[in-house]
């Protein structure tokens, strides 16, 4: 195999290739071969076509399938003797490929351009210092505090600012009428507000989230809130009274 590397300038590289005919007529062989196992020809059984009908019949196609197998291992092989690596892959053009004829063609890519790191040998780092501070610290073991945290009843309260209560919940729009179901399934508007029911609802007494006056209701009632501890794992219960969390 001949090769050639031209510099067309600092980066951009071509590669002219030129693959000895011996080379080019074996691998058509073996291509053309291929075919004559799978071409089905009026008159010929499969499997025994004549060698030179498969040749005429598919030259395009054997003659592609040479260029496509020996172009790429050409390529790399070339690439490889020079110590050259391309930044992407190369740009096949001027394909020759003929039976009995070297296959000819140019290769055309870009490369990394040289650099000059220039002298860095006084460079001097310095690695800098990690200092962390008592607040960080106490805000991260009091964020797994929080993680770990699980809910506990109080006892001999009521529900208080702060606390976690679940309750079954009621909501009510004072201008959208209500909607019933007849005997017949059929949804008629009531003259009365419109109401949705949620049970089991966990809400967190004086959360800045929550609807104004929402839990307001709940202070001070009588049912055993829960409180939260920051040992253990987080766990919930299901019930019906109100219930907080400290």
């Amino acid at each position: 195999m001949k090769t050639e590397f031209v510099d067309v300038n600092e980066t951009r590289k071509n590669l002219v290739v030129e693959i000895e005919s011996d080379v080019v007529d074996q691998e058509i062989d073996k291509v053309a071969r291929d075919y004559g196992k799978a071409a089905r020809i009026p008159g010929f059984r499969p499997g025994k076509v004549p060698s030179k009908v498969v040749r005429q019949r598919f030259r395009d196609q054997i003659l592609h399938d040479v260029a496509h197998g020996l172009i790429p291992r050409a390529v790399d092989e070339a690439l490889r003797e020079r110590g050259v690596e391309p930044v992407d892959t190369p740009d096949i053009k001027d394909v020759v490929v003929e039976e009995g004829q070297p296959l000819k063609f140019t290769a055309s890519f870009d490369t990394v351009p040289p650099i000059d790191p220039g002298d860095y040998g006084m460079i001097r780092l310095q690695r800098a210092s990690q200092y962390v501070s008592e607040s960080a610290i106490d805000q991260a073991l009091e964020g797994l505090r929080e993680r770990s945290a699980r809910y506990e009843p109080v006892e001999a309260r009521g529900v208080e600012l702060g606390d976690s209560v679940l309750m079954d919940l009621v909501r009510t729009a004072r201008d959208q009428p209500a909607i019933v179901l007849t005997d017949a399934d059929a949804p008629v508007a009531s003259d009365g507000p419109k109401s949705d029911n949620h049970q089991n609802v966990t809400v967190d007494v004086g959360a800045t989230a929550n609807p104004r006056g929402s839990t307001t209701s709940c202070w001070g009632s009588s049912r055993a809130p829960r409180r939260r501890s920051t040992s253990g794992t987080r766990t919930t219960t299901r019930s019906r009274s109100l219930r907080g969390r400290r």
